[in-house]
């Protein structure tokens, strides 16, 4: 076994590797990340052999092996607990709610399903099981499912289908016994009846970005968990391909930190029992496209509502000078220039400082930039001029979830609930425009905790 590496990672090297991470996989770790990426470093040198890091990165770089080295690198990075049926809320609603009326919409067995950073396979699994749990013993095969992620290692495992008992503390016990078989040693294989029903395959959902669509449309996706480690822009590229490889009334199910508010209007939220998913609508509302130049500027990251298809009527009042500059600015996000958005909100609220629109407009867009401080300290001031400006209040929740302070979040959306029993403001733009109270209850509904 090699010696144990005690190698310093300078900052710039980190900074570099993250940058590589980035590029290669579309994770994004941001700064609180960087010591955890330090210590998961040394140990791929140490177990490699590699004396030093700057040998590390020109392997990373450029040597014999080094897609899969990155591979390794970024599994290790994102290793998280893992179980069968996790959120046993959700997969009792596909069972019983979603599964039938989709194999009723779908024309009948096998419905084509995407889990989508499957991770060591327990998510696919038991979409499977709940799938035949669903058909209630009408279907053999009541789905067939691909089952994608990008690290081989993990791959191997899902392949494998053996589970210490451990990952299996969600499953009943009738559960356990008919769709999965006691080994010797205490583990738990996954029943042949399960296995046939998905294929597990290398994927990385940047590369997906560009490849041509599957020759058959997705009845469902899961892609759980996986779109909070990417910038905005990758979230909303990968939900337009998501939009583009499901049916008409396919559905996709995310994390419940996870939301499309902001992204885009192609999907419905719905509910059942509990669980909240989204359904495909029409194939082209709601779906922003910005031209090349648009997609390479650096804040057409930021997530955002696509634009009514006919402009807000014209104000019966005077606009002050503050609110012509914010319209300006919103005309700015819709053409994807939102650096300039950015400058232009900051403009108004120098001329009206609290500017209740500007300071929402440029929490909203700093919060799809990933810079969650700074964009609640702006949806703050907002509600410092508007205590009833809901839309301000709401981006607050959302940048205090994305801080991490979720007991803060959950409080936050509570009392947003409670607001929205009245009449609501919207906002005097494009972004959050359009949006029915039922829309909203909804959304605020989704973002409370299960």
């Amino acid at each position: 076994m090699p010696a144990r590496t005690r190698a310093v990672i300078p900052p710039e090297l980190l900074s570099s590797l993250r940058n590589l991470i980035e590029s290669s996989s579309g994770i994004v770790l941001n700064d609180s990340k960087l010591p955890h990426l330090s210590v998961v470093v040394r140990g791929r040198m140490e177990e490699l052999g590699i004396a030093d890091a700057p040998g590390y990165m020109a392997f990373l770089a450029e040597g014999e092996g080094a897609a899969a080295e990155r591979r390794e690198l970024v599994s290790e990075l994102l290793i998280g607990e893992t179980s069968f049926f996790r959120t046993p809320v959700l997969f009792n609603a596909f069972e019983k709610a979603i599964l039938p009326g989709l194999l009723e919409r779908g024309g009948g067995p096998p419905l084509p399903i995407w889990c989508a950073g499957c991770a060591t396979g327990e998510e696919a699994y038991s979409i499977a099981i709940a799938s035949l749990e669903g058909s209630r013993g009408r279907y053999a095969v009541p789905v067939r499912i691909r089952a994608t992620d990008l690290h081989p290692r993990f791959l191997d495992i899902a392949r494998e289908g053996i589970y210490p008992g451990e990952a299996l503390r969600n499953v009943p016990d009738r559960i356990r016994e008919m769709y999965f078989e006691r080994m010797k040693d205490g583990r738990h294989r996954v029943a042949d009846a399960v296995r046939r029903l998905i294929a597990f395959e290398d994927l990385n959902l940047i590369d997906f970005l560009s490849a041509p669509l599957p020759p058959k449309r997705y009845a469902g996706i899961f892609c759980r968990n996986v779109m909070i480690y990417f910038r905005s822009d990758t979230t909303r590229r990968l939900v337009e391909r998501f939009h583009e490889t499901l049916v008409s009334g396919g559905v996709l199910f995310l994390g419940h930190s996870e939301t499309l508010w902001g992204i885009t209007e192609a999907f419905r939220l719905e509910q059942r029992e509990k669980v909240f998913f989204y359904r495909k609508t029409s194939a082209e509302r709601g779906m922003h496209r910005p031209d090349a130049a648009h997609r390479s500027s650096g804040m057409g990251a930021s997530r955002r509502i696509a634009p009514r298809a006919e402009p807000p009527p014209a104000p019966a009042v005077e606009l002050s000078p503050a609110m012509k500059l914010v319209l300006s600015a919103d005309r700015l996000v819709n053409a994807g220039r939102f650096e300039d958005a950015v400058a232009m909100c900051r403009q108004a609220a120098a001329i009206d400082p609290g500017n209740p629109e500007a300071e929402y407009l440029m929490s909203f867009l700093l919060r799809g930039k990933g810079r969650h401080a700074e964009a609640l300290y702006h949806a703050e001031r907002a509600l410092g001029r508007d205590p009833k400006f809901v839309f301000a209040d709401m981006e607050a929740a959302e940048c205090l979830s994305g801080m991490g302070r979720t007991v803060e979040a959950a409080l936050r959306w509570k009392g947003i609930l409670r607001a929205i029993e009245g009449t609501v403001r919207l906002p005097r733009l494009s972004v959050g425009s359009g949006i029915s109270p039922q829309m909203l209850r909804q959304y605020v509904l989704s973002r409370l905790p299960l």
